[in-house]
């Protein structure tokens, strides 16, 4: 599964690149572009409530072939198809998988999330979620290095720009057939004793309340995180530090490998203080950091905070999935992962746009640029840190993240996963033992 998840998210990084570039290409506007997008992202959030019903249902393994299959054939629709009323019926089923950074991901993703944890033993559940998070980073960055293939097969095959782009559609398509084949050889393990029953009503589950108050809490998060987006941060530090593109590129680079590495030493950390502990502990130096980046005087330092950020962040990621996983039944996986990714992605759709409002309704100074930096493409010093006003998408994110921390801490330190209630029972028994001796 982790091999599958690695190549469909290679295929989705690849087109999601150079998507714009290709509708302007065809002569859409922006507007047009922004459509699809939104078209893209409406479906996607379809599917993945969709399979709130029908995920265990119709079989883990099968939906996962079957919407694979789906998107692989709306690949070929773009690589064949020009006009926009057929581009747009594509985008429906390719939706913001593919073409946009944020919204709802689709029924993909929850549905891997919830047969995961059947593929291994709970000691090492956390361990492959983080495996499977950093391959899914190195998918991206591969995805988008693998995007400049268009300006190699131009002058090698001495074809277009257009005709070239519809070729890497055609890529995508096969791909994503590889990606679904590789779901095809799943253990049957992933769903035996949970598919062929009836429609699945999520409001009368068992663990219903847990769901949804847990899905609550982390829709917060979606809509903090989202404060901080890496257009933004890239932004703001050419702006109020005088960066240019080559030291925002290492900037967030750096940050994106960091966020790798963290997530492997979540997992460790998870199997010694435990899943919820792991969430919130690694979480405040993150908050902390988020809030003091834009407060600080001196370029590298924001960059060094930027970093302590980026590997603290993200090391709640893998520990509150396999969390999430634990604590319900297993035939309310698909059910627990697809309503929370629904309920984060749906909240914090529109935080991005409302992050740059703020940034530019506070901001009452010029642009600052240094002396060199951008213009010059050499780097130099800035003659003074950021303004005061565009802190705000930075303390709104880390306020945002701290009501998260609390409110997950205060609705579930009580629920532990098994895995965790057996180990404390062992070692109190084996202090009871050491007692008696």
């Amino acid at each position: 599964m982790v091999s599958a998840r690695f190549l469909r998210t290679f295929a989705q990084s690849l087109i999601a690149v150079f998507f714009g570039i290709y509708l302007i290409e065809l002569g859409y506007s922006l507007v047009q572009m922004g459509l699809l997008v939104t078209i893209g992202s409406v479906g996607s959030a379809i599917f993945a409530t969709l399979i709130v019903f029908i995920g265990d249902t119709l079989g883990r393994r099968r939906l996962l072939i079957g919407f694979t299959a789906v998107m692989a054939l709306a690949g070929l629709g773009y690589a064949f198809t020009e006009r926009y009323t057929l581009l747009a019926f594509v985008s429906f089923f390719v939706g913001s998988l593919a073409i946009s950074g944020s919204g709802p991901r689709g029924p993909v993703q929850p549905l891997e999330q919830a047969a995961l944890p059947d593929t291994t033993t709970a000691e090492h559940r956390t361990d492959l979620f983080a495996l499977a998070g950093i391959g899914e980073r190195a998918a991206r960055l591969a995805g988008t290095i693998g995007a400049v293939a268009p300006a190699v097969l131009v002058p090698l095959l001495g074809v277009s720009e257009i005709t070239a782009f519809k070729l890497m559609f055609v890529v995508y398509a096969v791909l994503m057939l590889v990606s679904g084949a590789m779901y095809g050889l799943l253990s049957p393990s992933v769903d035996s004793g949970v598919s062929g029953g009836g429609w699945q009503n999520p409001l009368r589950l068992e663990s219903r309340r847990t769901i949804f108050t847990l899905a609550a809490i982390v829709s917060v998060d979606g809509f903090a995180t989202r404060f901080v987006f890496f257009s933004l941060v890239g932004a703001w530090f050419y702006r109020e530090y005088g960066f240019n593109l080559t030291e925002v590129a290492y900037v967030l680079a750096g940050s994106t490998a960091l966020n790798m590495v963290s997530l492997w030493a979540a997992a460790r950390l998870a199997n010694r203080i435990g899943l919820l502990n792991t969430v919130i502990y690694t979480h405040i130096p993150a908050v902390a950091a988020t809030i003091a980046i834009p407060f600080a005087p001196t370029a590298w330092l924001a960059v060094a905070l930027w970093y302590v950020r980026a590997f603290f962040g993200q090391m709640d990621v893998p520990a509150r999935q396999s969390y999430m996983m634990a604590i319900v039944n297993r035939d309310e996986r698909v059910a627990m992962a697809s309503i929370t990714n629904v309920s984060q992605a749906a909240i914090g759709a529109a935080t991005p746009s409302l992050a740059t409002v703020l940034w530019q309704a506070l901001s009452a100074s010029a642009p600052l640029v240094a002396s060199g930096g951008a213009q010059t493409g050499q780097p130099s010093p800035p003659v003074r840190g950021p303004a005061l006003s565009a802190s705000a998408p930075f303390v709104a994110s880390g306020a945002l993240k701290t009501v998260y921390l609390v409110g997950l801490y205060m609705a579930f330190k009580d629920v532990h996963p098994p895995e965790e209630q057996e180990r404390a029972e062992r070692r109190r028994l084996e202090r009871e033992a050491r007692r008696k001796r």
